[in-house]
C-alpha cells in the first residue's frame, strides 16, 4: 500500500513539472502570431523584438544561479518560486496597458522560466527510478519540442476567437494547478547546513551573460558591430567574465564552480551542447527564410517546413533515452553531431528550385540528430556531477545551449546579410539598377515583405543571392557541427549505467526525498 501510495504521489509530481515545462517552453512561441494585434493595440512597433529579446535575457541569466542556489536550499522553494513569478509576469502581461509594461514583464516571466528549467531535471533524476529517468528526460525534451511546434497554432487561435492577452492568460489556471500539485506532494530533507552565498560571482555572472547577449543579439540589427555600443557592451562583458573566473578561484562556495569542467564528460557535453545551441537555433531561424524567400512559398510553407525537424527532436530524443544505456556518451554524442552535420551539409547545395517535401525531409534528419543529443547531454551531466552540485550542473547544460543559440543566429545573421551586400553590389549593376537602392534587401525580412513590389528580373536576382548567402550561413553550421563531433570525441567510454548509479545514491544523503 505504501508503494502505491509513494507511486501515486511521483506520477502526480511527474505531471506537474511536465505541465509548468510546457507553459514556460510554449510562452516562448504562443506570442508570435499575436505581435500585430499587440502592436495594432498597444503601439510601440519599433520596441517588438524585445517581447522575446528580454525574455531570453532574463531566463538565460538567471539558470546558473539558480541551479547553485537550489543545490544549497534545496530545489522545492525555488522551484515554486519561480512558478509564482512566472504566473505573475503572465497575469501583469495579460493587463499590460502599453508596450514598455509588456516588455517589462516578459522580463518577470523570463526570470520565472529561468528558475524551472535547470530545477525540473534534477527533481526527475532525484524522483524517478534510475532506469527510467533517461526515459523521462525524453519525455520532457519532447515537451520542449511540442511547444514550439503547437506555440504558433495555439496563439493564432486564441488571437483570433478570443483575445490576444489569453496567451498569457492561459497560463494561470493551468499553472495553478501545478503550484498545488508540487505544493502537496514534492517533499525535501532540510539542510541545515551554514552556507556561503557568492554573491559577487552572481552578480559578475548576471552582468558578463547580459552584456554578451545584448551584443550579439542587437549587433548588426540596431546597431554596426563595431559603434560604441555593441564594443562597449562586449567590452563589459569580457572584463565581467574575467573578473568572475578569478572570483569563483577565491570564493569558498563558488556559484559556478570550475572544478565541475575537469571532468571530461562535463566539458566535452557542455561544449557540444553550445554547438547543438548554434546549429538548433540557426535552423530554426534561417529553414522558413530559405523556403519563403529562396524557393517562393508562403508564410505556411515557413511553418512548415520547420515542424518535421520538431517532430524528429521528439523522435531522436526518444531513440536516446535507450541508447544511452547501451552506448556510451562519446558514440551517442559523435551519432548526433554526424547526423546533424550530414542534415545541414546538404543544406548547403539545396538547390532554388528544390520540392520543398526534401527540405522537411532534410529537416527530419537535421532534427533527428539534435534530438538524440538532448537527453543525452542533461543526462551525462547529472550522473557525473558529485551530488552537492547536480543543480547547478544540470543547469549549464540548458544555459550553454541558449548561448550557443544566441551566438549561432549572431554569426548566421552576419554572414548571410554581408554576402547578400556583396552580392547586390555586385549584380545589381548588371540590371541596370543602382545598387544603393537594393541596400534595404540586405536583410532577408525586407525581401520577404516586399517581393510583390520588385521587378521580376530583380526579384530572380535577390532570390538568388538569398539562396546563396543561406547556402554560406549552413556551411557555417556544418563547421559548427565538426566543431561538435570533435569535442564529443573527449567524453570518454563511460556510460549511463542505473543500477551502479542508484547505489552511488543511496550512500548519501538525498536533498529531495526519494521513493522506495
Amino acid at each position: 500500500m505504501e508503494k502505491s501510495v509513494q507511486k501515486n504521489r511521483v506520477n502526480w509530481i511527474m505531471g506537474a513539472l511536465l505541465l509548468s515545462m510546457f507553459l514556460s517552453s510554449l510562452d516562448q512561441t504562443i506570442v508570435t502570431t499575436a505581435l500585430p494585434t499587440i502592436v495594432e493595440k498597444l503601439g510601440g512597433l519599433d520596441l517588438i523584438s524585445w517581447v522575446f529579446t528580454i525574455y531570453m535575457l532574463a531566463s538565460t541569466a538567471v539558470m546558473p544561479i539558480v541551479g547553485k542556489l537550489s543545490d544549497m536550499y534545496g530545489r522545492k522553494r525555488f522551484y515554486l518560486t519561480g512558478l509564482l513569478l512566472f504566473l505573475g509576469g503572465s497575469a501583469l502581461c495579460g493587463a499590460a496597458s502599453t508596450m514598455e509594461q509588456l516588455i517589462i514583464f516578459r522580463g518577470i516571466q523570463g526570470i520565472g522560466a529561468g528558475f524551472l528549467m535547470p530545477i525540473t531535471f534534477t527533481l526527475i533524476f532525484g524522483l524517478m527510478p534510475q532506469d527510467k529517468a533517461g526515459r523521462f528526460q525524453a519525455l520532457f525534451m519532447s515537451v520542449f519540442a511540442l511547444s514550439s511546434v503547437i506555440g504558433p497554432t495555439l496563439g493564432s487561435f486564441i488571437t483570433t476567437h478570443l483575445n490576444w492577452r489569453w496567451n498569457f492568460y492561459i497560463n494561470l489556471p493551468l499553472g495553478i494547478v501545478s503550484f498545488i500539485i508540487l505544493s502537496m506532494a514534492l517533499f525535501e530533507q532540510k539542510n541545515e547546513e551554514k552556507k556561503h552565498i557568492d554573491y559577487l560571482g552572481s552578480i559578475l555572472l548576471v552582468v558578463s551573460t547580459i552584456s554578451i547577449l545584448l551584443a550579439l543579439k542587437m549587433g548588426g540589427v540596431d546597431y554596426g558591430w563595431l559603434s560604441w555600443q555593441i564594443l562597449g557592451l562586449f567590452t563589459i562583458g569580457v572584463i565581467s567574465i574575467i573578473s568572475f573566473f578569478v572570483t569563483e578561484m577565491k570564493v569558498k562556495e563558488p556559484i559556478l564552480p570550475l572544478g565541475l569542467f575537469k571532468n571530461r564528460v562535463i566539458a566535452s557535453s557542455s561544449l557540444v551542447t553550445f554547438i547543438q545551441g548554434v546549429v538548433m537555433f540557426g535552423s530554426l531561424l534561417y529553414i522558413p527564410i530559405f523556403v519563403q524567400g529562396g524557393l517562393g512559398g508562403n508564410v505556411s510553407d515557413a511553418g512548415n517546413a520547420v515542424t518535421p525537424m520538431m517532430f524528429s527532436v521528439m523522435i531522436g530524443a526518444s531513440i536516446s533515452s535507450f541508447t544511452m544505456t547501451k552506448l556510451s556518451w562519446r558514440i551517442n554524442m559523435l551519432a548526433s553531431m554526424l547526423i546533424t552535420g550530414v542534415g545541414l551539409f546538404f543544406m548547403t547545395n539545396m538547390p532554388l528550385d528544390a520540392n520543398k517535401w526534401i527540405v522537411r525531409l532534410d529537416m527530419v534528419v537535421i532534427g533527428a540528430g539534435i534530438g538524440i543529443l538532448m537527453p543525452i547531454a542533461q543526462t551525462a551531466v547529472t550522473v557525473s556531477a558529485a551530488e552537492r552540485y547536480q543543480g547547478i550542473a544540470t543547469s549549464t547544460v540548458t544555459f550553454f545551449r541558449a548561448i550557443g543559440g544566441v551566438f549561432g543566429t549572431a554569426i548566421m545573421a552576419a554572414l548571410v546579410n554581408r554576402h547578400m551586400e556583396t552580392a547586390i553590389q555586385s549584380g545589381a549593376p548588371k540590371l541596370g539598377v543602382p545598387a544603393e537602392k537594393l541596400e534595404m534587401f540586405t536583410n532577408p525580412q525586407v525581401l520577404l515583405r516586399a517581393g510583390g513590389q520588385i521587378p521580376e528580373q530583380v526579384l530572380t536576382m535577390l532570390k538568388n543571392a538569398l539562396g546563396d548567402s543561406i547556402h554560406l550561413g549552413f556551411w557555417f553550421l556544418v563547421g559548427a557541427a565538426v566543431i561538435g563531433f570533435l569535442s564529443a570525441c573527449f567524453a570518454g567510454s563511460s556510460r549511463f549505467d542505473p543500477v551502479a548509479y542508484k547505489k552511488k545514491q543511496a550512500a548519501k544523503q538525498q536533498t529531495v526525498e526519494m521513493p522506495n
